[in-house]
């Protein structure tokens, strides 16, 4: 009721803005034209509306206007554009997947330097001293350095100015909002060297209740300060040189792989998050056989499709019905008894992290109706994120004569980056995982560039591209609730309690890694390794290594915390070297039509190495211990009436009695021995390839223009670290975009059209879906799907409808679809439990289904309106309303998996007492709903009772911002 009377409310004021009486001298919109926007789009300064690319662009004046200061906002005004925290999609092209080793496909630009890092760019001082930022759709590289398959966004900072120019800014807001910003301009040697100095501090509380009692997530504190000199030796020499540091903290709020909130569990079934079950997985029962007791079974009866087949069914406990992959018959299955059958675990000792804990804590938002005041989660408080970020750019530009210019760019980045991240989203003192990650970046380009134009019908751009990456990162999955809790050390520092396990070789976690970095450095891993046969692929491994589980000694990664209580760890790293060659001509064939060539090799070399850590259970031990209990195969129960030899185990150690009453939560063994498992590889890919691009522009008029391309686009092969895969690394992906574009200034310029159709041919498209591990079982993997076709078309209108009214519109469809048969496993189907039934039975054909994170329709319009006061100054009313389609985050398209269309209105006035001040008041999503930016698939298996989290959207936020400019501007 609430939102349908607001939304009233805001109908009539609209309304009433769009009726507005204006009298008759107000009626000169003959004299009010549309402004050009200029853009460097095709590394030339030209109008928007003369350039054959599908382009939005916004100027300083319009991130003012707009009030644009985040992802969020860009993205409510950007047609056929996904932007995530740290990645974004153009026309269902970008990157889906956080692997290191891969490469963005949307191209990064600051000041012409080439960046992998979207998310740094996009935030970087609430993108204030921004000249222009532009979207380019569609494959990009025969005019810039870096491959860029999907589209580029160059963000164009503020030059300095040859005359004195200051700005102050302050914003206050919900949240307890205050950000502070300053910027001095001005000349050092008049007419040959200026300086431009950027100040700003940005701070705001958590907007995510976490009902621990911790700070609330979602917060931020971000400090940047930046200094640009431009000096102009002689008229036809220009140097442009900048430097920035910024360091950022927050409570984290929801990143890639880090949701912030639980979603649902068991694919939306469970209403609350179950605090009592204490570790997942089924098993089949055949309902006309009661067993002995809680810990005895009768035989195993193979089941077609079954794994382990059917045993007896405990009486009184709850059942569940599934249905059979393989013959379509019913498994009445119950769930496993903790530490007597072999329980879900995957790579760690998972259990449910929320058992015992309290249940009004435990929620489970859904996907749909949610509003900012649900926005609630329970946490450890390990959710500190920080990055330090020092950056320089430099460029010199030369035009030699009236033909012939050239341009070098150099840039520089170095940033450190670590954050810490509650995986499991309690507080319960039970247990914990707790993520720990940290990354050293280093990134170097050189770009050179030529601009030649022989004569008026011919111009040519070319250049030379270099590029440098090196990314070390480190991670650490641990139990943060060890710390000072001497029964919950006891199980990872201490190895003796498995004094029974005696004979069988142990591997210290760090011996592990230290056998990996010898491997790195050349030498040979200190202890004795498995043979190839051990283990699947592996002749692509250096070496893997399992024993008996010694136990975590309390060390730390580089960077990290010391931890007791670690079950995974890894270290990676990964350099790129990239060079390319390219040029673009363009011929004026004559008035109405120019044809523009485009051609580009490139080749990018990438060296990566990872060594690996974890805990497992292992049901089937090597050197001659027993077999745990139904293991599959036939091993386990194969008599009449047994007692489970992991529960034998459990009571030998004294973590359960001889009823099966957990006596040790914090120790029980759900799976069978516990082991540490580690490995190590280097990896290797090379990609080289030519591309290309053709374009036929067609201007019949000044204000008309149509063009047609075919533009081919590259994206690198990269490697799946980290993740354990079966397959290392995965090849280059390539695109063929054909498009057709017009561009059209209408009704005495007052209205500006864009539009654009097209239809993308895309083969080998990296997407992420689930694949062999090495040491058996499934991971996460980027995976090749063979064909992909995308098609759609772009929309973007601009009408000074009045001498005070403007309007826009921007509206974008965008029709993906997997063109050929691709097989991909789903072990993670709540209706297939991983632990009933093979996983290789549950093969699914994506053919036919929508690629992921890519909504089909996206739209969005806006209103501005001047009123100009008697008494000097106007006021400016504005309203913008986006809404975005549902997105698919798995390529199974379940509803599970998917997040829900919603929709944002911002409202925002602003008076403008003289040319020098400008006090504003602002609503962003005015009616509070939440939609959200990205649904988790780590992390969301059957050993985690199939928890889903996600990173919802910004909630209803509302300030005043003051701006002060003085000097020439």
């Amino acid at each position: 009721m609430r939102t349908r009377v607001l939304r009233g409310i805001c109908f009539i004021i609209t309304t009433t803005l769009l009726f507005f009486p204006i009298s008759n001298s107000a009626l000169g919109a003959e004299d009010r034209q549309l402004e050009e926007v200029i853009v460097t789009a095709e590394r030339r300064e030209a109008s928007i509306s003369d350039t054959s690319i599908s382009i939005t662009a916004f100027t300083a004046e319009a991130i003012e206007e707009f009030g644009i200061r985040n992802q969020e906002d860009l993205q409510a005004m950007v047609p056929a554009a996904v932007i995530e925290p740290y990645d974004m999609a153009i026309r269902g092209v970008g990157r889906n997947f956080r692997s290191l080793g891969g490469d963005p496909g949307i191209a990064t630009y600051q000041n012409g330097v080439y960046s992998e890092d979207f998310g740094i760019a996009s935030t970087e001082g609430g993108l204030f001293d921004v000249e222009r930022i532009e979207f380019l759709r569609g494959p990009q590289g025969t005019l810039y350095g870096r491959n860029a398959i999907g589209g580029a966004v160059n963000f164009i900072n503020k030059k300095p100015t040859d005359e004195f120019y200051g700005e102050l800014r302050t914003l206050v807001g919900n949240f307890n909002l205050l950000e502070v910003y300053g910027v001095v301009s001005g000349p050092i040697i008049k007419d040959v060297l200026s300086a431009r100095f950027v100040g700003m501090n940005r701070e705001r509380d958590g907007y995510y209740k976490d009902l621990s009692g911790n700070p609330d997530p979602g917060d931020y504190g971000d400090e940047n300060y930046a200094l640009s000199l431009r000096w102009t030796p002689t008229d036809s020499i220009t140097f442009n040189i900048r430097g920035n540091e910024r360091s950022y903290h927050r409570m984290m709020g929801g990143a890639d792989a880090a949701g912030i909130l639980n979603l649902s569990q068991r694919g939306g079934k469970d209403t609350e998050r179950d605090t009592s079950t204490y570790a997942w997985g089924f098993r089949a029962v055949d309902p006309g056989i009661a067993c002995p007791d809680k810990l005895t079974r009768t035989p195993y009866i193979a089941t077609p499709g079954v794994i382990n087949g059917t045993s007896c069914m405990i009486t009184g406990q709850e059942t569940f019905n599934f249905r059979n992959p393989v013959d379509g018959s019913n498994v009445v299955a119950q769930r496993v008894t903790p530490g007597a059958d072999i329980a879900t675990t995957g790579t760690t000792d998972h259990y449910n992290y929320a058992y015992g804990h309290d249940p009004a804590r435990q929620r489970l938002i859904g996907i749909s109706g949610v509003e900012g005041g649900d926005l609630k989660t329970d946490t450890s408080g390990q959710q500190d994120e920080f990055f330090d970020h020092q950056a320089m750019s430099f460029d010199l530009t030369w035009d030699v004569n009236d033909k012939f210019a050239m341009k070098y760019i150099f840039g520089y980045t170095d940033y450190f980056y670590d954050r810490e991240s509650d995986v499991d989203l309690t507080s319960n003192p039970l247990g914990d995982r707790t993520f720990y990650v940290s990354q050293d970046t280093n990134y170097v380009s050189n770009e050179l560039q030529f601009f030649f134009d022989p004569n008026e019908n011919l111009s040519i751009t070319a250049g030379a591209f270099v590029y440098h990456a090196k990314i070390r990162q480190r991670g650490d999955f641990y139990d943060y609730n060890c710390v000072g809790n001497a029964d919950c050390q006891s199980r990872y520092a201490n190895g003796e309690p498995l004094g029974i396990l005696a004979g069988i070789p142990k591997v210290d976690l760090f011996t592990a890694l230290a056998a990996g970095n010898a491997v790195d450095s050349g030498g040979d891993a200190p202890f004795n390794c498995l043979s190839g046969a051990a283990i699947a692929a592996q002749d692509q491994l250096d070496w893997y290594c399992y024993g008996a589980w010694e136990g975590d000694k309390g060390d730390s990664v580089p960077h990290g915390p010391s931890t007791i209580g670690t079950d995974l760890e890894y270290q990676t790293r990964t350099e790129r070297d990239a060079y390319a060659a390219f040029a673009q001509g363009v011929y004026q064939i004559n008035d109405q039509f120019a044809l523009t060539l485009g051609l580009r090799w490139a080749r990018d070399e990438l060296d990566g190495y990872e060594t690996l850590f974890y805990y497992a259970e292992q049901t089937i031990v090597p050197l001659g211990f027993e077999d745990t209990p139904f293991a599959g195969g036939g091993t386990g129960c194969i008599v009449d009436n047994c007692t489970s030899t992991l529960a034998a185990m459990n009571q030998a150690l004294g973590y359960m009695d001889a009823e099966g009453n957990i006596l040790n939560p914090s120790r029980l063994m759900l799976a069978g021995i516990p082991s540490s498992q580690s490995l190590s590889r280097r990896l290797d890919k090379n990609t080289e390839d030519v591309t290309w691009r053709a374009n036929l522009d067609w201007t019949p008029t000044d204000e008309t223009l149509f063009y047609v391309s075919a533009t081919k686009g590259l994206r690198s092969g990269g490697f799946n670290l980290v993740f354990f895969s079966g397959q290392g690394t995965f090849d280059a992906e390539e695109l063929i975009a054909y498009e057709l574009g017009y561009k059209g200034t209408l009704l005495n310029n007052k209205l500006q059209l864009n539009s654009a159709v097209y239809f993308y041919d895309y083969e080998n498209v990296h997407t992420f879906a689930n694949g062999v591990a090495f040491a058996g079982g499934y991971t996460t993997n980027v995976v090749p799907v063979p064909e992909a076709e995308l098609y759609g078309l772009d929309l973007e209108l601009t009408w000074l409808a009045t001498a005070s009214l403007t309007l826009g519109f921007h509206g974008s469809y965008t029709g993906t679809e997997y063109t050929k048969d691709y097989f991909v496993i789903d072990p993670n189907d709540p209706e297939q439990p991983e632990s009933l039934f093979d996983a290789t039975t549950n093969l699914i054909n994506i053919k036919g289904n929508s690629m992921i994170r890519v909504p089909e329709f996206k739209a969005g319009g806006w209103a501005m309106y001047n009123l100009a006061l008697s008494s000097g100054g106007d006021i400016d009313f504005s309203m913008n309303y986006s809404w975005i389609d549902r997105v698919y985050f798995s390529v199974f398209e379940r509803e599970d998996q998917s997040a829900d269309s919603y929709d944002r209105l911002d409202l925002r006035v602003a008076w403008h007492p003289n040319e020098s001040w400008v006090v504003a008041a602002f609503v962003n999503n005015v009616f509070d709903d939440i939609g959200f930016r990205q649904i988790e698939q780590y992390g969301a298996t059957e050993s985690g009772g199939w928890r889903r989290t996600g990173t919802p959207s910004d909630p209803r936020l509302y300030g005043l911002e003051v701006r002060f400019k003085m000097g020439a501007f």
